[in-house]
């Protein structure tokens, strides 16, 4: 039997991980009242708590998806890509900034460091919106392990590995570090990262480049 601390920590993970998956798909306050619903009516009837937060996202996900389909809609979830630099200062929030800029919401990008400096180099973010990139939803991460979802592709740009985050698919590039970097010498990182970019979210039958 799990103590109600852990459970409701694992219950908050899945209700995270819906909202990742389905946001697209559905209103926020709609998957919460569903996901509140399956894990009441799975807790009547449970004998066993250890398995109810992963029954509770599987019944959660196929409501949502039987919903969307009911209203015609496509009803997949969305894919996520992880991008992971040393310092979730310059590399991955290239990546990220120009994923979301490519494909908006229709992949869930996180970016993190192992090492996190506090702070986003100011030269990348003058490229990015030099590039008409918003950047006003950039902040440093570090990495918090995660248990419930794995994302679909991690990218290690400049680290060998990135513990405690598992991912479907691990993929390296090989990417210049813009730290103390002029504007211009960053602008060809950028150029380089938004290239890798553009072949992953194609790759992933996210983006149609041919239609570009």
């Amino acid at each position: 039997m799990l103590n109600d601390t852990l459970l409701n920590r694992q219950f908050a993970i899945i209700r995270e991980d819906i909202h990742r998956r389905y946001d697209q798909l559905h209103d926020a306050t709609f998957i919460d009242e569903t996901l509140d619903a399956v894990i009441a009516e799975l807790k009547e009837t449970a004998k066993v708590e250890t398995f109810l937060p992963v029954l509770a996202e599987r019944e959660t996900a196929e409501r949502l998806e039987e919903i969307a389909e009911a209203e015609g809609r496509e009803a997949s979830s969305r894919k996520e890509i992880l991008f992971a630099c040393e310092k979730n200062a310059g590399r991955s929030q290239l990546a990220s900034a120009i994923t979301r800029h490519l494909v908006g919401d229709a992949v869930f990008v996180r970016s993190v460091g192992i090492d996190p400096t506090g702070e986003i180099n100011p030269t990348v973010l003058q490229v990015l919106e030099g590039r008409g990139i918003d950047t006003s939803d950039l902040y440093t991460k570090s990495i918090t392990p995660r248990l419930s979802h794995r994302a679909d592709v991690v990218v290690l740009m400049g680290i060998d590995e990135i513990p405690g985050v598992p991912g479907m698919q691990y993929v390296s590039w090989d990417i210049d570090d813009p730290e103390g970097k002029t504007e211009v010498e960053v602008n060809t990182i950028a150029a380089d990262i938004e290239a890798h970019v553009r072949e992953l979210l194609t790759d992933m039958g996210v983006l149609d480049e041919s239609a570009a």
